[in-house]
């Protein structure tokens, strides 16, 4: 049979399955909806029910391993309220009695003929949709109560009296209205008294009973008040309950809180409202139009703005108004635009009397009851416009103004602009005069002249009233003034040409003035245009006052720097102060200037030059001590310089009262002072200070010259006689000792001859060593003192010739030197020498020698028995030896090379224990 909701699944368990399969037959021919499954075991029947759906169970009782009513309870506790029939052959009340009690559905005794089995069915079908309806009923109760727990707001009975009595009141009761549900049902609070808004309960009652009348339901929206004393908005809907005989039993219903929705449509209202005003009264352009770019609605101001009225305009599409519309561009760009999306763009209207107008235009689309509408916002552009063109000719006239070189090549550019670009003919620029008295005007536009009688110059010392007194004051003040008419204000007493008047101060440089003869002549562009042209000017102005003084500064210090080179020319101190005071007038322009060097003798500062203004201001050379303090003393002993803005303020100081305001001291190292001073207070700026700086310094540096050449000179004198006795010194070794040597020498080969004697030997190495020590000595006074004449050297090749000119008989030498460096040849094999003879010396004749660089220089090292850490610094002393027979004057003769080379040497121990002889701060040919 069809499997359908309809249909009735039975599962028949009997252990007899012939029996089993009968009954199936029987069930299945008794009705239509009933499906039977069998099971010969309460076992398998368990199994079935796990995986198939049964909707009544049909069970024997007398069955092997468990009966019916077993199988009942093991059923019952998995599927409580599932149909259980007991179909079973032995009758018995205690049987029935423990069925029931196990919870079967019904019980039937199982007897001859088919009426039991359309008994049988008849019990399964009534069991079944039993169950199903309770099922239902269930099912519907849950969602009830489910809905009744989610909606927002109430579910109520209630009688149909004046104060609403409620029968029943679910849901949010609490949340809504502070009471409980108790309170409402037992008539603890009455709706129509404590809780519906006193202004509202006649009326709501009276539309309830106008829907009863006509039994139709009833919506209302209304006010109450909560436990709390809030006021909320609620909306109800309502019917009325209706008795078998027609009569009103109650009423149902659904209430609840609509107090946002209803705060929400207030302010929609509200914003509804300002937005019909806006439409009417806003500044801005504003229509509607739909998707095919119809016109449906203008607001006055665009009738304002083109001339039309409204019934024109909507009469008229979007490209009629907007001429720079193109028909399907305009309704395709519409059409890809999604509800809410704005849109910004500009256009050209076009005016009822053909003129038109640039505009700056913003569109909404609108989803209006589902029509597609377009909000329109315009404004005219035509002045921003024309403000930006004026804008942009500033811009490329003002860049002019980075490329001037002179402050009246920049005042003629922004005169020439502001009549160019603002149509101010009458602009001029006035610049402080020097004195910082007046405003002189350098660039004046062409009919300043013809219109003023003259080019003005503005006084700060002019009448109150008066067009220059006014000039200076803005000057002074520093802010801009716009004078819209200079006839109408107290401003301005006097008559002039001039209606209109923008003046704006250039910073400390002067006074941008710009002139109409009409009144209220410049617009907010144009005084836009006036401050921008004069930030312009004024930093153009700035950039050539810095420019200008920076050539000042070069070309001064170009003088400077050739006096300076003077100065280390002059032949003595006085030449050199009388230098540096001219230079102070001639090239710095500094007015009174003195040169003091110190005295050591009495410790004192002496005037030695100075300008000629001095007699007039300053006592007749007056000289200055810790007794007699000054500021010039001050400076000296402190060794800075000081520079004083007025002096007056400055207690206690000797230049007081002098009629000297600013003063300067630059200390001249230990030599004294150069001191500048002017007559006027603040009169000295960063510059003044550098380059007199400069001025001072070179003076100190010539005076270190001059001081240096007389020391050189005498050093000369010094070691020119020196060299002379060493010349003696050498003439007598060479020849005074020497002869007799060589006599002496002579004559014991003569006495060799003739006599054999073991002192012979010992006479013999006495003239050795005599001879050794006059080589020796002769090489110190000679060689000493004589000037390098350093060549690129190969130390390889040189340490292998001096080892070639040395007797080492059984020696070996070891080169791993490959590098070149500076040096007087013939010195360095002096070195290499000595250095070779005191290795065979304190090493003897096996001695191993080892020539080496590295990064500073190079080493000679040895394998011989070294020398003890505390002799290491005299073995370069003259006469030191630590070795039989030796002279000790071969190291020295070492460190005299190095000395002269420029060269440090030092001696450190070998490793293999001998004596290391390191020369560093050498410079290589290959670096």
């Amino acid at each position: 049979m069809p499997d359908t909701d309809d249909a009735i699944r039975v599962l028949h368990v009997d252990d007899q399955p012939a029996f089993a399969e009968l009954v199936a037959t029987y069930l299945e021919r008794e009705h239509d909806r009933i499906t039977v499954h069998s099971a010969s075991s309460a076992e398998e029947g368990r199994e079935v029910l796990a995986s198939e759906r049964v909707d009544c169970i049909v069970s024997d009782h007398d069955m092997p391993r468990e009966n019916g009513i077993e199988f009942l309870r093991s059923v019952r506790a998995e599927y409580p309220e599932l149909p259980f029939v007991l179909f079973t052959g032995k009758g018995s009340e205690e049987i029935a009695s423990e069925a029931i009690s196990a919870g079967v559905t019904d019980y039937l005794q199982k007897g001859p003929g088919s009426d039991q089995y359309t008994l049988l069915a008849n019990r399964i079908v009534n069991a079944v949709e039993a169950f199903r309806s309770r099922q239902m009923l269930t099912e519907r109760t849950r969602r009830l109560e489910t809905l009744i727990s989610t909606l927002p707001g109430i579910i109520y009975r209630c009688l149909n009296e004046p104060t609403w009595p409620m029968e029943t009141a679910d849901g949010e009761v609490e949340v809504l209205t502070g009471y409980t549900a108790a309170e409402l049902e037992g008539d603890e609070v009455v709706w129509g008294e404590e809780v519906i808004h006193p202004d509202d309960q006649t009326w709501t009652w009276e539309a309830v009973q106008e829907a009863l009348d006509d039994r139709e339901r009833f919506e209302l929206t209304y006010r109450i008040r909560t436990r709390e004393g809030e006021t909320r908005w609620v909306w109800e809907r309502g019917r009325g309950v209706y008795d078998a005989d027609g009569a009103l039993e109650a009423i149902e219903g659904f209430i609840t809180d609509v107090t946002e929705r209803r705060e929400r449509q207030r302010r929609l209202e509200q914003t509804t409202a300002r937005l019909e005003a806006l439409f009417e009264h806003s500044p801005d352009m504003i229509d509607v139009h739909d998707a095919e770019g119809n016109i449906v609605d203008a607001n006055p101001q665009l009738c304002a703005e083109t001339g039309y009225d409204v019934e024109e305009l909507t009469s008229m599409a979007v490209w009629d108004l907007d001429r720079s519309i193109d028909r399907e561009e305009g309704r395709e760009l519409w059409r890809e635009m999604e509800p809410g999306e704005r849109l910004e763009l500009e256009g050209r209207y076009e005016r009822r009397d053909g003129s038109t107008f640039p505009a700056k235009i913003h569109v909404r689309r609108l989803d209006l009851d589902g029509e597609d509408r377009f909000l329109v916002s315009s404004r005219d552009i035509s002045v921003r416009k024309r403000r930006d063109r004026k804008l942009e000719q500033l811009r490329e006239r003002s860049r002019a103004l980075n490329y001037t070189q002179t402050v009246e090549e920049t005042a003629r550019l922004a005169v020439d602009a502001a009549a160019e670009i603002i149509g101010a003919d009458l602009s001029s620029v006035h610049m402080v005069t020097d004195d910082g008295n007046s405003l002189k005007p350098i660039a004046v536009g062409d009919p300043v002249a013809e219109t003023f009688g003259e080019k003005p110059v503005y006084d700060q010392s002019a009448p109150s009233g008066t067009r220059a007194n006014f000039a200076w004051d803005v000057f002074d003040d520093g802010d801009p003034t716009y004078l819209e008419s200079t006839t109408r204000t107290s401003e301005l007493e006097e008559e002039t040409p001039a209606e209109s008047v923008v003046f704006h101060p250039l910073g400390g440089h002067g006074l941008f003035i710009v002139s109409s003869p009409e009144r209220a002549a410049y617009s907010e562009t144009d005084r836009l245009l006036v401050e921008i042209l004069a930030n312009y000017l004024e930093t153009a102005l700035d950039r050539v006052a810095r420019e200008e003084a920076h050539r000042a500064r070069q070309r001064s210090l170009e003088r400077l720097h050739n006096a300076t080179r003077e100065l280390v020319t002059a032949e003595s101190r006085a030449a050199v102060a009388e230098r540096v005071v001219a230079a102070a007038e001639d090239i710095l322009g500094f007015s009174v200037v003195v040169v003091r060097f110190h005295d050591s003798a009495d410790d004192e500062l002496v005037p030695v030059a100075e300008s000629d203004t001095v007699g007039g201001l300053l006592p007749p050379r007056a000289v200055f001590s810790a007794e007699s303090p000054s500021l010039n003393w001050h400076a000296y002993k402190d060794g800075e310089a000081r520079v004083y803005d007025d002096i007056e303020a400055v207690e206690g100081s000797f230049d007081a009262g002098t009629g000297l305001r600013s003063l300067m001291v630059l200390p001249m190292g230990e030599f004294g002072t150069l001191s500048v001073a002017e007559t006027t207070p603040d009169a000295f700026d960063e510059s003044d200070e550098f380059l007199a700086g400069i001025l001072a310094t070179a003076a100190e540096t010539a005076l270190d010259v001059l001081e240096g050449e007389q020391s050189l000179r005498e050093s000369r004198n010094e070691l020119r006689r020196q060299n002379e006795r060493l010349e003696e010194f050498a003439s007598v070794v060479s020849h005074d000792l020497r002869n007799p040597l060589n006599v002496a020498t002579g004559r014991l080969e003569f006495v060799k001859d003739e006599c054999d004697s073991e002192h012979l030997d010992a006479v013999e190495r006495a003239h050795d060593r005599m001879g050794a020590l006059i080589d020796d000595l002769l090489a110190l006074a000679r060689d000493g003192n004589d000037e390098i004449d350093p060549t690129s050297v190969d130390l390889a090749t040189t340490a292998r010739e001096c080892w070639g000119n040395v007797e080492t008989p059984g020696g070996t030498l070891v080169v791993t030197a490959e590098r070149s460096i500076q040096a007087d040849r013939r010195r360095l094999k002096q070195l290499f020498e000595n250095l070779v003879r005191n290795a065979v010396e304190h090493g003897g004749d096996e001695v191993t020698v080892v020539v080496s660089d590295f990064a500073d220089g190079f080493a000679v090292e040895d394998d011989g028995v070294g020398v003890a850490p505390a002799d290491r610094e005299s073995v370069f002393e003259a006469g030191f030896s630590t070795a039989d027979g030796g002279t000790g004057f071969g190291l020295r003769i070492v460190k005299q090379v190095a000395d002269a080379h420029g060269w440090d040497i030092r001696l450190t121990e070998g490793d293999d224990g001998g004596a290391r002889f390191e020369v560093t701060g050498v410079t290589f040919v290959d670096e």
